[in-house]
């Protein structure tokens, strides 16, 4: 096809042929008003995602952190979080791939389990040997990268290796988020941004970390003004920085606090509860005033219409009255007369005092509570009423269905940080495992295919313990029958209670031993009750 020759067009032209396409008159959509009053002076800007959150992400920052120290809420919040997504132990369930290895499926199962056994021992043993600070356990240290994921927006960990001997060499640091930046103040560009540096296809290469954070160097000098360059990763595919964060748009390089949403909310929402706290306090006080039943105007016209006496033998009408208030004066500057500990206030002749009740009533403050947590936890993605804990005006249902949908959001929010935290440090160690001959590769895996086979190897998941049961009764049930109609397996149930199905089998199997070895019959079958209405609707109530 011949090549058109384009030609500049006027820019007057090019308005008047999009007015013409627009058909003129007001907008299609009365979103896009400029005349409606309501959102008139609402003119936001289009900004790419790294131009809105690079500028505010720092104030962001310092002001969720200041809410997660000092608000009630915020903090319930992120604890029912954590809570929801690692739990009180984050476990690792390995189930290789054993179709994409090319092993059997016993072979697969065995080794997995062998795996799993020097997994635990590594992230959650008493050495705490996965911490390069040796002071976490694996639990922890996703347990930490999930909070601040929650009030930072983003999480930073590095995998270093432990250069002094021990047991195992590959361990893990947390990152304080304020120490990525760019080197020396330098202005974003295409290829850097936030501190991260780009490659052509926006994909990141590696992260500058400050030697130390910005606000310490009043201790440790020079240090804050030095930068370090880390790889995402080494040349042979070891995963060396792991950064954690929800990806909103397109072109996201950072991320933002998820408490940005309801910051302004919370902040006004403090100051609202702690004036009703001090109003409710101040309607609660009371004060006593000493008042004087003389009026000063009638005081002053008896002493001013009284003669003085001529002879000077006695003081005369005047005279008395001064010394009488300056008697009264003198005595109560010494007498300090007090009321329940707190000094009487003497009045001048004729003065009185009243006290004005506040205008602002603090019986509101429960009501104000109750809306302001539904606000916040749907900001947040938590559950509203385990974040009020308010469970007066809750029945089984409405529980049932705010555990339920929260569970989802915990669910989405823990696959994100396991697969760019939990799953690369399982990764790592694995490639020490292997390479230190700590533990041998399945049958039927050779070494040389060691890395192509990596990621089957550690299939798996993550499992931690999901909401406690509302009715135990009702939700036995409810597994019982997914189990008989094939809808659920026995790993499926034990997941969700955070347990591995292969480890209750396992204890079944070695009490049915134990029973028969001390004569002991087989437990009977649990019979379901049948739950209320079921009972209702029998014939003769049976």
């Amino acid at each position: 096809m011949a090549a058109v020759a384009q030609k500049a067009v006027a820019a007057p032209h090019v308005r008047r042929v999009r007015a013409n396409f627009g058909g003129g008159g007001g907008p299609a959509y009365s979103a896009a008003s400029n005349v409606n009053q309501n959102i008139a002076l609402w003119q936001p800007n289009l900004r790419s995602a790294d131009a809105e959150i690079l500028r505010d992400s720092a104030k962001v920052r310092a002001r969720a952190r200041d809410l997660e120290r000092n608000h009630p809420y915020a903090r319930q919040a992120i604890r029912i979080s954590r809570l929801g997504v690692i739990g009180k132990r984050l476990r690792y369930s390995c189930r290789p791939d054993y179709r994409f290895l090319g092993i059997d499926f016993e072979e697969a199962v065995r080794w997995g389990q062998e795996f799993e056994r020097l997994w635990e021992q590594y992230a959650h043993g008493p050495g705490f040997y996965i911490d390069a600070g040796r002071r976490m356990s694996f639990s922890q240290l996703v347990g930490l990268a999930h909070d601040r994921d929650f009030v930072d927006g983003e999480s930073l960990t590095t995998a270093e290796w432990r250069k002094t001997p021990s047991k195992w060499q590959s361990c893990f640091q947390a990152v304080d988020i304020d120490r990525l930046s760019n080197p020396n103040g330098a202005p974003e560009t295409l290829y850097l941004k936030g501190g991260v540096m780009l490659g052509e296809l926006s994909e990141p290469l590696g992260y500058y970390i400050r030697d130390s954070h910005p606000a310490d160097i009043a201790l440790v000098g020079a240090r804050t003004m030095s930068w370090s360059f880390v790889r995402r990763e080494t040349d042979w595919g070891r995963t060396v920085a792991m950064h954690s964060y929800d990806m909103g748009r397109a072109g996201q390089t950072r991320g933002i606090s998820e408490l940005a949403s309801v910051i302004s909310d919370m902040k006004m929402g403090r100051e609202y509860t702690e004036n009703a706290l001090a109003a409710a306090i101040l309607q609660s006080s009371y004060a006593a005033v000493m008042v004087s039943q003389q009026n000063y105007k009638d005081a002053l016209e008896v002493i001013a219409a009284s003669p003085p006496s001529t002879d000077g033998s006695q003081p005369s009408i005047a005279d008395m009255a001064l010394e009488t208030l300056e008697a009264a004066i003198e005595y109560h500057d010494h007498a300090k007369i007090r009321f329940n500990g707190v000094q009487v206030p003497i009045l001048f002749p004729g003065e009185d005092l009243k006290l004005l009740t506040p205008g602002q009533k603090a019986d509101s403050l429960a009501d104000f509570q109750s809306q302001a947590t539904k606000s916040y936890a749907a900001g947040t993605g938590t559950d509203p009423i385990s974040v009020s804990q308010d469970y007066s005006d809750v029945n089984y249902s409405a529980a049932k269905m705010s555990v339920a949908s929260n569970c989802r959001s915990y669910e989405a929010r823990r696959e994100r940080i396991v697969s760019t935290v939990a799953v690369p440090m399982v990764r790592n160690f694995l490639e020490e495992v292997v390479h230190s001959g700590a533990m041998p590769l399945p049958k039927g895996v050779q070494p040389v295919d060691f890395y192509d086979a990596l990621d089957a190897l550690i299939c798996g998941k993550f499992i931690t313990a999901g909401a406690p049961m509302l009715d135990p009764i009702k939700e036995r049930q409810g597994q019982k029958l997914g189990l008989e109609i094939g809808a659920e397996t026995l790993q499926d149930i034990c997941a969700e209670e955070g347990k591995d199905y292969l480890e209750v089998l396992d204890q079944q199997q070695r009490e049915k031993i134990e029973r028969e070895q001390r004569g002991l019959p087989p437990p009977s079958p649990l019979m379901m009750p049948m739950v209320a209405e079921e009972a209702e609707g029998a014939p003769n109530g049976k």
